[in-house]
């Protein structure tokens, strides 16, 4: 059995969160999840305890997928993975329209589809692939533009564990389909 815990809605205690991540450390919890809601990422509390945990995983509880490119997304989670020696989990989610549109300003649409091809980008950046990619939503490079397909400079990270928080019976189909967890 896994035991986690939330650092939970972020607010100006960050000393708290951070001493109760270091504790379930201690006490040999296996995952610390952080969430990301309007006004806090979910990436930096958990760069802040790559640096001052050693064995606890540390996730995404969850990034918004509308919120970013596939690219930056895959960056980030590379640079967590590097960072914290391989202890990172990439915990994605569409979140929901009034989250995307209302803060975001980016259309939800489509949010299956969107989450599919993410996943596609990611791990062939995270495999260290040439970025060539031709989807419903994301085309990459950009046709008709001065981009070329690259290669993360980025040591590869072909075992990056990718979770899901869905709902749903389509969502949770897709989920065991593409998910390392969920």
């Amino acid at each position: 059995m896994k035991l986690a815990i939330e650092l939970g809605p972020p607010d100006d205690e960050w000393e708290t969160h951070i001493a109760y991540a270091l504790e379930a450390e201690r006490l040999g919890i296996d995952f610390a999840w952080s969430p990301e809601l309007w006004g806090y990422d979910a990436v930096t509390p958990l760069a802040y305890l790559a640096a001052k945990t050693s064995r606890i995983h540390l996730g995404t509880g969850i990034m918004q997928i509308g919120a970013r490119t596939p690219a930056m997304i895959a960056m980030t989670a590379m640079t967590m993975s590097a960072l914290s020696q391989n202890r990172f989990v990439l915990g994605l989610g569409v979140s929901g329209p009034q989250v995307m549109e209302g803060w975001h300003g980016v259309p939800f649409a489509r949010p299956l589809q969107r989450t599919r091809e993410v996943i596609d980008i990611v791990r062939m950046i995270a495999r260290g692939e040439r970025l060539t990619y031709t989807g419903e939503i994301y085309h990459l490079p950009l046709p008709g533009g001065e981009g070329k397909a690259l290669v993360s400079i980025a040591r590869p990270r072909p075992n990056l564990p990718i979770y899901l928080a869905t709902l749903g019976p389509k969502n949770l189909e897709l989920t065991g389909e593409l998910a390392d967890g969920r």
